[in-house]
């Protein structure tokens, strides 16, 4: 019977909150003007890139690109060996 009170305790938010995830959301928020039309600007260039039907979401080519600082190559190399895509 505790374990179901521990269960109907728990804060399923606190649970799966990354501070990591965190701190990577509020540094692409603090982008300035500047930074967004980069980032906008490649996204369209990486997607082109690796093409359509790759599953891969638009976040996970944001975090790429601000991981890279906007280095478009080294992003779309990254997503191409991280999904095993075969270069065309």
């Amino acid at each position: 019977m505790s374990r179901h009170r521990a269960v109907k305790k728990l804060d399923i938010e606190e649970e799966f909150y990354d501070e990591a995830d965190e701190s990577l959301f509020d540094e692409m928020n603090d982008m300035s003007e500047e930074d967004t039309v980069k980032m906008f600007a490649g996204i369209e260039s990486v997607k082109k890139a690796i093409g359509s039907g790759t599953g891969i979401s638009d976040q996970e080519i944001k975090e790429s690109l601000w991981y890279y600082y906007f280095d478009e190559d080294a992003t779309v190399a990254w997503l191409k060996k991280t999904h095993k895509l075969n270069p065309k």
